[in-house]
């Protein structure tokens, strides 16, 4: 028997679009358009409910179920899907995230607490909520008012929105749902056993739910009893191709790209390993060792790199971008970045895209994937201090570190002057650079001649701007519209840093910015608009 709607009547069928692949089903259409039954309720809840019972068994906490993450195939089955913000929990059965979804994530989550399975057992109670009444009370725009919403919450009782329903169903949803976790089930196979009565035939709900997919009744004719074959699939978009899995491993190949770009330059100049250092098997260890790091975790493989540079700026004498890069380094991962990659691959694309021209690349995404405005301003000051130190290493500019020219601490033009071979040969390169003299007090001088630029703090300052306004924006939004706007926002933000950077430097004869300068700002805005019209921020935002 279908969900009533508001007037008391059952709610009406209609057919649910069918992708062009075998778990491209999402069963979201199911919830807008009223295709429930009770025995599909308790076909997707037990089927939920069971996967994270297997993912639970395994100390693995899913922390991000929604309805966008449950996919049915032709055969009725359902999935769980998108495992990008889950965690391994501890001896104690806890563990910690950033990121989740309103409408479908708990208080603690939003507190960042530490979490359990009770977390999910949350998650799951509200997407079954949706399903038994067709509402969510949850939804909110940002993470103050979701809160709010839980604890003020005027919920509907379940058991009035369906046909004999008993009333016990009312207490076993809201003890579900309940903002202590204390005060929820223990696990969610005791939340499965206590709702499971209530609800209908589960095997008689995968068979409803195949014949919706498909849209035919069992003897193959279509609902109208016309025979007619079900629709071609339509092609699934590009954009969901780009699921969060894909994501994370996109993430992990900037990550070790820039990772290794970083610690090869620390490495290259470290005093210790002389002339012959791509001959050295300790460099090419330590190299994959960093690598391996940002390969399997983004954040550790950020604070390596990162502090192998400082390391490696103080052990030449440039002891105060060096210890300050270090310190820096620890801080900002401690309190920003520590647990989660967003923030890491955001203020590694820094060195990564500033060996092309386009280091404010950093605050771009910093604003589009860290919901934190807090957290995404931080990240973006740090990538600007990186870009100052890796700007000090031959450029002198903060948004021009290039490495294919400058990936050594002392300008090229003493390694050239040894001749074409020292060009063409790394360990020649090396050596030349290596036996030149003041490499630290000239990186060190650099660096203070940009401090004392106004133009450099313009710049600074809009990065920094950039990114909270960015992450603002998306945060009260929430919506791929709203992120576009918040890109764009971005990109205006930069490009006036750049201009008011070239006023400050002659403020009585205005000169417009250099063209690099105006590329190396427009460009990276325009990638966050393309990764927002994609949808990427919703998929990863942290």
């Amino acid at each position: 028997m279908g969900r009533k709607d508001s007037a008391g009547n059952q709610a009406g069928t209609a057919r649910m679009t069918v992708g062009d692949r075998f778990w491209a089903r999402r069963i979201r259409p199911i919830f807008d358009d009223g295709d429930l039954t009770l025995d599909v309720v308790a076909h997707v809840f037990s089927s939920i409910a069971h996967a994270l019972e297997v993912a639970h068994s395994h100390n693995v906490l899913h922390l991000d179920i929604k309805p966008a993450n449950v996919l049915i195939n032709r055969q009725g089955e359902v999935k769980v899907t998108d495992f990008g913000l889950a965690t391994l929990a501890d001896a104690n059965g806890t563990g910690r995230t950033g990121g989740g979804t309103i409408g479908y994530m708990p208080p603690e989550q939003m507190r960042s607490e530490a979490l359990d399975a009770r977390c999910d057992e949350w998650a799951l109670a509200s997407l079954t909520y949706e399903m038994l009444v067709g509402d969510n009370p949850f939804f909110a725009r940002d993470l103050p008012r979701a809160a709010a919403a839980i604890e003020n919450a005027e919920l509907v009782l379940p058991s009035l929105c369906w046909d004999d329903v008993e009333e016990g169903i009312d207490d076993v949803m809201f003890y579900a749902l309940d903002p202590d976790p204390a005060e929820r089930y223990a696990t969610v196979r005791d939340f499965d056993e206590e709702l499971m009565p209530y609800l209908g035939d589960a095997k008689a709900g995968k068979a409803e739910l195949s014949r919706l997919v498909n849209g035919v009744d069992e003897e193959g004719e279509d609902e109208d009893g016309e025979g007619e074959p079900a629709p071609a699939a339509p092609r699934v978009p590009f954009a969901e191709h780009l699921t969060p899995r894909v994501m994370a491993v996109v993430a992990r190949v900037v990550s070790v790209a820039a990772a290794a770009l970083v610690s090869a330059v620390a490495l290259v100049n470290f005093p210790a390993f002389g002339p012959g250092v791509f001959s050295n098997p300790v460099f090419w260890g330590l190299l994959a060792a960093v690598c391996v790091l940002a390969a399997i975790k983004p954040h550790v493989g950020a604070l390596a790199s990162l502090a192998i540079l400082g390391v490696s700026l103080t052990a030449n004498g440039a002891y105060a971008p060096g210890i300050l890069l270090f310190l820096g380094t620890v801080a900002w991962w401690w309190f920003v970045a520590r647990g989660s990659d967003a923030p890491a691959v955001a203020a590694l694309l820094g060195p990564l895209s500033g060996a092309v021209g386009f280091a404010p690349l950093s605050p771009v995404v910093a604003g589009s994937l860290i919901v934190s405005v807090a957290r995404a301003a931080a990240t973006a000051a740090f990538a600007g201090f990186c870009a100052l130190a890796l700007g000090s290493l031959g450029t002198s500019g903060m948004i021009d570190w290039n490495a294919p020219m400058y990936w050594d601490y002392a300008t090229m033009s003493g390694v050239v002057s040894a001749g074409s071979n020292a060009v063409a040969d790394p360990d020649a390169v090396a050596s030349a650079v290596l036996s030149s003299t003041g490499i630290g007090a000239q990186t060190q001088a650099r660096l203070g001649g940009m401090l004392l630029k106004p133009g450099t703090w313009c710049v600074f300052a809009s990065w920094v701007i950039a990114a909270a306004a960015m992450s603002a924006l998306s945060r009260w939004g929430m919506s791929r519209k709203v992120d576009v706007v918040a890109a764009l926002v971005g990109t205006v933000v930069l490009v006036l840093g750049v201009c008011a950077a070239a006023w400050a430097e002659n403020p009585a004869s205005w000169t417009p910015p250099s063209t690099m300068a105006l590329i190396g700002s427009i460009v990276p805005g325009l990638a966050g608009v393309v990764l927002a019209a994609l949808g990427i921020p919703d998929k990863i935002r942290q």
